[in-house]
């Protein structure tokens, strides 16, 4: 599964870190597998209710411990815990065939981003999605202390091509990826340094 994704970091008065806001567009094929026999309308439009409902499943799933909305956040070197998501929405494209899910992560309680910043990571430990955040703007800051704030992203290492070949080869629901795998992914991580003044 390929997303282009967007992240935007909310910063609140004081200068903490509040929440992350996540917005992912998932490739066609998986638009196609999402949908496939759902009753559509005459401009190829699903009903609202059944979008809510795959927000609500979506975010139910995402929030198992073992994908955690594919989300980390850390100051300090100690992982920060999430509140109840908020705002989860799915929207349906029917010209492009794509779905996007939108959804927020508040952080149960505010944190200021310390000396080394604060670091938010994003990645699927287990390889099945792919990320990017290449379109302008993909990494952006908001909220009332936005303006003091800085987030700088840096993308997940390049892959060998006899390393990607081998996770090519994983089946589509292993039970297990290989821990020498497993390993290598812990490196394809999406991570944003917010740094505040």
């Amino acid at each position: 599964m390929w997303i282009d994704a967007h992240a935007v970091l909310e910063v609140d008065g004081q200068r903490r870190v509040a929440a992350v806001r996540q917005e992912w567009l998932f490739d066609e094929m998986f638009g196609a597998y999402a949908t496939q026999g759902l009753k559509r309308g005459k401009r190829g439009e699903l009903p609202p209710a059944l979008l809510e409902g795959m927000a609500r499943d979506w975010m139910r799933s995402l929030g198992e411990p073992v994908s955690h909305y594919f989300t980390r956040v850390t100051v300090q070197g100690r992982p920060q815990a999430f509140a109840e998501p908020r705002d989860a929405r799915v929207r349906w494209d029917p010209r492009t065939q794509r779905l996007t899910l939108v959804f927020t992560l508040p952080l149960v309680r505010p944190v200021a981003p310390g000396p080394d910043g604060a670091q938010v990571d994003i990645y699927d430990p287990t390889y099945f999605v792919a990320y990017a955040f290449d379109a302008p703007g993909a990494v952006a800051v908001d909220g009332p202390g936005a303006r003091a704030c800085k987030a700088d992203y840096r993308k997940p290492k390049e892959l060998d091509w006899k390393t990607m070949q081998q996770l090519a080869a994983i089946p589509a629901d292993p039970d297990a990826l290989p821990a020498e795998l497993f390993a290598v992914t812990k490196g394809l991580t999406h991570r944003i340094v917010l740094r505040c003044s």
